[in-house]
């Protein structure tokens, strides 16, 4: 019986880690889906358009379906409302603040030497505190913030499946809340967060539906093909997409050795969003002044890989070396040691050996159980 009782406890633990796991992997994939979607140059050729849109369909629903999972995952019970908003208003609203000033002023010291996307005026100072003018990719943070007002009040299971009822509602019906405050995109992304917390709360039931992955990647194709051949399907695309990419991501957790990278980005997610368009526009001017022919065909790909990369990996630079270093920037990004849901697990588990070992683990307990024991838990 004791024994039967450790390894159902350790078998609860693990399983709870491989759920947080798995949607660090998939946050992971959409930061990177996100600065391929926001690398829009002119003279794209038709399949990286192809691409691009492809990826619009989905990716920003996906990342709110993540965080509306892991904000159930990694509740505080007892935490108080207004400890809960002001902790989130200093890890999404002041580095908001922080990133649309540095944007905009880089903007107005540059645009006379050099080609300025989407250039702003002083006005932009005031404008940024009801509207992303630095960068209208922000408005995902005033959505998500909107998300975390909300969500706490619906403080039961029944309550959040009756707020996803209506966050449903909200995303049929054409948009009619204004843009300021970004609330137009709060009413059509509402319904993919709450979709990942009730997920979350009902994780034994979501879990035991069966679908095959090709039939999910199959369904997928023949959606985005009818989405950009003919330009339908809009609404339901998301909820596909996501669990495309849900599997996909279960079936990476699996694999030990493939994980590390994904955990690394996945840490850096939320820097990786507020800064990826700076490090993808000073790597397109360096290819516009030095090497402008990676910016067309028959080239364009190899160019298009270059900013990329420098959108995903200068942020992850920029905060291990200088904002993750020092005091004043942990405070203004809100950056903690062990941050990511991959680094509030054991350091082990982020160790190829160390999982390696909890899946020799996971296999053990299996046997021990049962089968029949070890899918009921699961």
């Amino acid at each position: 019986m004791i024994i039967h009782y450790l390894c159902t406890t350790l078998l609860f633990v693990f399983i709870n880690m491989q759920r947080i796991v798995l949607f660090d992997i998939a946050k992971a994939l959409c930061i990177v889906l996100v600065v391929v979607g926001h690398y829009i140059p002119e003279n794209s050729p038709v399949w990286y358009e192809c691409l691009n849109k492809l990826i619009y369909s989905f990716h920003m629903p996906l990342f709110m379906f993540a965080s509306g999972f892991i904000y159930m995952a990694t509740k505080k019970e007892g935490e108080s409302y207004s400890k809960f908003l002001v902790k989130k208003l200093k890890r999404l609203m002041l580095p908001y603040v922080v990133v649309s000033v540095i944007v905009i002023s880089i903007k107005m010291l540059t645009e006379k030497h050099a080609f300025v996307e989407n250039p702003v005026t002083a006005y932009a100072y005031i404008k940024m505190l009801y509207f992303p003018e630095a960068g209208y990719f922000l408005w995902f943070i005033w959505a998500l913030w909107w998300m975390f007002v909300i969500a706490p009040l619906f403080a039961t299971k029944q309550k959040r499946l009756l707020l996803l009822g209506a966050a449903l509602l909200l995303y049929c019906i054409p948009p009619f809340l204004p843009e300021v405050f970004c609330f137009k995109q709060f009413q059509s992304m509402l319904v993919f967060f709450m979709l990942g917390a009730v997920c979350c709360d009902w994780s034994k039931i979501a879990t035991s539906v069966k679908i095959p992955f090709w039939a999910v990647c199959l369904s997928f194709a023949a959606l985005e093909y009818f989405y950009i051949r003919f330009d339908v399907c809009h609404s339901v695309i998301p909820f596909v997409g996501i669990a495309t990419i849900i599997y996909l991501s279960d079936i990476i957790s699996r694999g030990a050795k493939k994980i590390n990278g994904l955990l690394t980005i996945s840490a850096t997610s939320y820097i990786i969003y507020l800064f990826h368009t700076t490090f993808e526009g000073a790597a397109k001017a360096a290819l516009q002044k030095f090497a402008p022919i990676l910016l067309d065909d028959p080239f364009f790909a190899v160019g298009a890989v270059l900013v990329i990369s420098a959108g995903v990996a200068g942020p992850m630079v920029l905060y291990r070396y200088i904002l993750a270093k020092y005091k004043l920037t942990q405070f203004i990004f809100g950056i903690k040691r062990q941050q990511a849901a991959s680094d509030r697990l054991p350091a082990a588990l982020i160790r190829p050996t160390g999982l390696l070992t909890l899946i020799y683990l996971q296999h053990a307990v299996k046997i021990a159980l049962g089968t029949e024991a070890w899918q009921r838990l699961r």
